[in-house]
């Protein structure tokens, strides 16, 4: 009974969907060891000593993912008046913005500094209570690759910034994006500030907190999937049990 074609194919399809559930949760552990991995990268390198940007840019050119989470020092002077916001930056439950300054450096290249985070209420750039200091100022912090838009059909639910002119608030760190409104080349990455001499005289901007690295939901989509597909074995066979002792007391009551 159980090799007819009805049956035939009811076992394809449990068995496709048992080897299916199996591969994706499979896939989930694999993306789990990949963020694992990246976690360690990031954690390596957040433990560094500080270098100054110079060297980075000698040693890994234009290839800012090289860059990313590395601690630097550097100098310039803050331009206050060409000072952003970062829309959405919230703190210890309090909505803000996060205060995006650009540091010019004495070779004409400039950094996009985070310099922390400020109350919702201060919302016109540039931010006079939190003014950096003037002259120049030695910095030491996290280099954090830009931020560029989302893309594809994600693209619909994410927030924007406009494509053209110039921006006084804006979402993410997108550096060509921001890098046309100011008279001076960008570097390729911007600063998360932890250190600067001298110091602001108030105590705004708030300095960004360090980033957490996160495993994820990989773990747990990966034992849901596994959950799935050894519900599929004992189930699909639960049924068979059944269906055959049905069968057979079926026969014997004739």
């Amino acid at each position: 009974m159980l090799l007819t074609p009805k049956w035939l194919a009811g076992h394809v399809l449990a068995l496709s969907l048992i080897v299916l559930f199996t591969t994706f949760g499979f896939w989930q552990l694999g993306r789990l060891g990949e963020r694992q991995q990246a976690n360690a990268v990031v954690a390596e390198r957040m433990a560094g000593e500080a270098q100054p940007l110079g060297e980075l840019r000698e040693r890994y050119g234009e290839e800012p993912d090289e860059w990313a989470y590395r601690r630097v020092t550097v100098r310039g002077r803050y331009d206050h008046g060409s000072e952003m916001l970062l829309r959405s930056r919230s703190r210890d439950g309090q909505p803000g913005w996060h205060v995006l300054t650009p540091l010019v450096q004495q070779s004409g290249m400039a950094l996009l500094v985070d310099r922390g985070w400020v109350p919702y209420r201060m919302d016109d750039p540039p931010v006079e209570a939190a003014s950096p200091p003037g002259g120049s100022v030695f910095l030491e912090g996290l280099v954090r690759a830009e931020q560029d838009p989302p893309e594809g059909w994600l693209s619909q639910f994410a927030p924007r910034d406009p494509e053209e002119g110039p921006l006084r608030t804006a979402y993410y760190v997108d550096v060509e994006r921001l890098a046309a409104q100011l008279p001076y080349p960008l570097e390729p990455v911007y600063l998360e500030l932890s250190a600067q001499t001298p110091a602001n005289e108030g105590t705004l901007p708030l300095p960004s907190q360090t980033p957490e690295l996160e495993r994820g939901s990989h773990l747990s989509y990966a034992l849901q999937w596994f959950t799935f597909a050894l519900i599929g074995v004992v189930g699909y066979g639960l049924l068979l049990r059944s269906t055959v002792q049905s069968r057979r007391g079926a026969e014997k009551s004739q």
